[in-house]
């Protein structure tokens, strides 16, 4: 029985190779290091380009991956040691851990059932705050209006992760469009796939200290050789992303919106083959979604565990998501006090019990009415009202 993997966006021995032209000019052209030679225009430079347009930013530069991209954001931004980063309790770890790179203290903003952070921390805040990191998790766009009008007030910049959630809309516009920085990642599990690989977008000055971060610290004089005499070299780091990464980065740019279409229409067709009787968890504004999966929420975690082993002796694989929040793990109950972190009740009593079961835009038909129908079988442990 072949299982059905939630979490599948991209698997390149599934793709029409035609449709990978940079790919394979890439691969013909022999040269897989960023700043190439000759008449070919970098992969790299193609990315940047199009992301800063799509994210409606100055400029945008590729790095190796977005844990990388969030922690040269935070840096290029000033932030550091003690600062306070009010950061979206669920999230993965990795957004949290590029604040704690950095020197600062990720502070948790707590969300609603919508999975949209709580604006509390930031309408009444509790002590000095010097970013908002908010998440935009599992495919769903936080409408991100109100935010912005928060640190606007505050004086304080606004990053948005768009990690897991590239080409997600809400209310409120394109998910990283309203940010100071958007930061996001072509890993694996991620709309746009190269394996591992990172881009940052926002204002030119940032995004220039961000590529100079990245690439050891030089600077380089109309992409020519690397130059530290500069007065503007500093410390940097080796955080390129390959000439190969960025050519499959730039194929799948040109059909992301096919490929969200299709997604969407894999959730629409299991939406309504489950009836109204099997409530999903939607977003704020779920026409706008970008996810590769459809999330529900168990009635407890001892349900989400039952739901997930008996959905996979039907061979489809359902997982939860996250089991806990960020400061819920022993890390950072180690690394920081208990003031720094406050625990996110909603985020933390729904965290166990959040699910996800594939919806791809590689399942058939009949792949989905599998999936429908295993769901359905198990749905006495879902929460039936939302």
């Amino acid at each position: 029985m072949t299982v059905l993997n939630p979490h599948q966006f991209f698997d390149l021995s599934r793709e029409d190779p035609q449709s990978l032209t940079h790919f394979r000019t890439t691969l013909a052209d022999g040269q897989l290091f960023r700043y190439v030679e000759g008449d070919r225009e970098s992969a790299n430079t193609l990315i940047e380009r199009h992301f800063a347009g799509y994210f409606r930013k100055e400029a945008a530069t590729a790095v190796a991956n977005g844990t990388v991209g969030l922690r040269l954001a935070l840096s290029a931004l000033g932030i550091g040691p003690g600062d306070r980063v009010l950061v979206s309790a669920y999230s993965f770890i990795a957004c949290a851990m590029a604040v704690s790179a950095v020197g600062a203290v990720p502070v948790p903003l707590d969300m609603d059932t919508a999975l949209t952070p709580d604006t509390a921390a930031l309408e009444s805040p509790d002590g000095p705050v010097a970013a908002v990191l908010i998440v935009h998790v599992q495919g769903h766009a936080v409408p991100a209006g109100r935010l912005r009008e928060l640190c606007d007030r505050l004086g304080v910049p606004l990053i948005e992760d768009v990690c897991q959630a590239l080409g997600a809309a809400s209310a409120d516009g394109r998910a990283g469009e309203l940010a100071d920085v958007a930061v996001t990642s072509f890993q694996q599990s991620k709309q746009i796939s190269s394996g591992e690989g990172g881009l940052v977008a926002g204002g030119a000055e940032l995004v220039e200290r961000v590529y100079r971060m990245a690439d050891l610290g030089a600077v380089r004089h109309d992409g020519g050789l690397p130059d530290w005499d500069d007065e503007r070299a500093l410390v940097g780091d080796n955080l390129r992303m390959t000439e190969l990464q960025a050519s499959l980065v730039m194929d799948q740019a040109l059909t992301l919106e096919q490929t969200l279409a299709r997604q969407r229409d894999r959730r629409t067709r299991l939406r309504e083959q489950l009836g109204a009787d099997t409530p999903v968890l939607d977003s704020s504004h779920p026409e706008g979604d970008a996810a590769s999966h459809t999330l529900f929420v168990a009635r407890s975690a001892g349900d989400a565990a039952e739901f997930c082993t008996g959905l996979a002796a039907r061979g489809v694989l359902a997982r939860v998501v996250w089991k806990k929040t960020y400061p819920e793990h022993g890390l950072f109950r180690r690394v920081l006090s208990s003031e720094a972190h406050p625990r996110p009740e909603k985020a933390a009593a729904l965290a166990p019990r959040i699910l996800s079961v594939p919806t791809s835009k590689y399942l058939t038909d009949a792949a989905v009415s599998r999936v429908a129908e295993a769901v359905v079988a198990l749905r006495h442990h879902l929460v039936q009202e939302r």
